[in-house]
């Protein structure tokens, strides 16, 4: 009888060794898969928040670019979201520009979905415009010419006074593809002379010139 009460007592003392490690276990799964989860990842743990490096960078037309991340969890997938400005390789992050100038989102996602982005801006080249300045003390025209690179041979233009307070009228302008025509009054000599900037942009590709136009003030 003491040997059964004896046996007894150690299958019980087993089971209740065995049901605590049990419990102990469920905790231990537990706490893992919330982890897991806070990670963005139910299935195993992620390194941390994706991210992209450089997050904001300026790229010349042709240019190369290696963007890199910070933390998440390998592989990493990558896209963009403007092609027409330049490509992407999706298992590498090597962005390669094109010839249009502007400004595109790189998106990296990895092996979880977590997701990060980026900005790159392929930068415009300069146009050649002639004459690049000009000073004129008789109302009239005045035509800058810009070497278009675009195939369209279209081009966009604006003015602007540099004295942005000055109360003188703005010329009107006039554009048949790089040829620009500026027409303007003198300003009086309260106003003073005027110094504006002429900016032609080439449609298609993105390409940006300035010039100069200083016009005399006619003395009254």
């Amino acid at each position: 009888m003491n040997q059964f009460n004896k046996n007894y007592l150690k299958r019980f003392k087993n089971k209740g060794k065995e049901g605590l490690l049990f419990l102990l276990l469920i905790v231990g799964v537990f706490v893992a898969c919330q982890g897991a989860l806070e990670e963005g990842n139910p299935f195993g743990p992620s390194t941390s928040t994706v991210r992209i490096i450089p997050s904001t960078v300026n790229v010349a037309k042709a240019g190369n670019l290696t963007f890199t991340t910070l933390g998440g969890t390998t592989p990493f997938s990558w896209n963009i979201s403007t092609t027409g400005i330049g490509n992407i390789v999706a298992d590498t992050g090597v962005f390669t520009a094109l010839a249009i100038a502007g400004t595109a989102t790189v998106t990296v996602t990895d092996a979880v979905g977590d997701t990060a982005t980026a900005s790159v801006t392929v930068l415009p080249n300069n146009l050649v415009i002639v004459p690049g300045s000009s000073t004129l003390s008789v109302a009239g025209d005045e035509v800058f010419t810009a070497t278009l690179t675009g195939p369209s041979g279209l081009a966009q233009a604006s003015i602007a006074n540099d004295a942005t307070s000055s109360t003188f009228t703005i010329p009107t302008l006039a554009v048949a593809a790089g040829v620009v025509t500026v027409t303007f009054t003198l300003p009086n000599g309260t106003q003073g002379d005027q110094t504006l900037t002429v900016t032609i942009t080439d449609s298609e590709n993105g390409d940006v010139g300035t010039a100069k136009l200083t016009i005399l003030n006619d003395g009254s």
